[in-house]
């Protein structure tokens, strides 16, 4: 299934934005089925998130990496300027979403080593990562690639907002 020789980190360009969109909503559906209500999963809007990484395509304090196994985009990864600033802050990984079945060969990490390279190589020294409270396997994942916990939301009648921060040093 994968194949490592097809494997291709880059980053994303305008017309990748339409796949990420709806790689982003499978996701959801694999991950946040029982977290997320069923309305939110099932009205999960394409065009609307495509629109949204279309501006951070555009957006010179944004990077978006993805990696394809073939041409098929599988994952992706976004980090930059943090979409809801919080503390003293000044980067933030935002998303990083991987199909389930690309998962556990180490997608995940590189992606991560590529949003912590970038941060470094741009001259910051630190940045977090806000994770859903409830996705233990994503919180899990932040913790093994060096993150300590900085702060706990707490819960709300909408699973979809409280988070976990991580603090890393890049």
């Amino acid at each position: 299934m994968l194949n490592e020789i097809k494997i291709l980190y880059t980053k994303a360009m305008m017309k990748d934005c339409y796949e990420i969109a709806k790689l982003k909503g499978e996701v959801w559906n694999t991950t946040y089925r029982g977290i997320y209500s069923d309305e939110a999963l099932d009205n999960y809007d394409i065009e609307r998130n495509k629109q949204t990484f279309e501006k951070i395509v555009e957006n010179p304090k944004l990077s978006l990496y993805i990696v394809k196994d073939a041409e098929k985009i599988v994952g992706f990864i976004s980090f930059g300027e943090p979409y809801r600033p919080f503390l003293h802050y000044q980067q933030e990984v935002g998303l990083l979403y991987i199909l389930k079945e690309y998962q556990k060969f180490g997608i995940g990490k590189k992606l991560f080593s590529i949003a912590k390279d970038n941060v470094s190589n741009n001259g910051y020294k630190e940045f977090f990562v806000t994770v859903n409270k409830h996705n233990e396997n994503a919180i899990g994942f932040y913790i093994a690639m060096g993150g300590s916990v900085i702060h706990i939301d707490d819960d709300s009648e909408d699973k979809q907002k409280p988070g976990v921060k991580l603090h890393y040093t890049a």
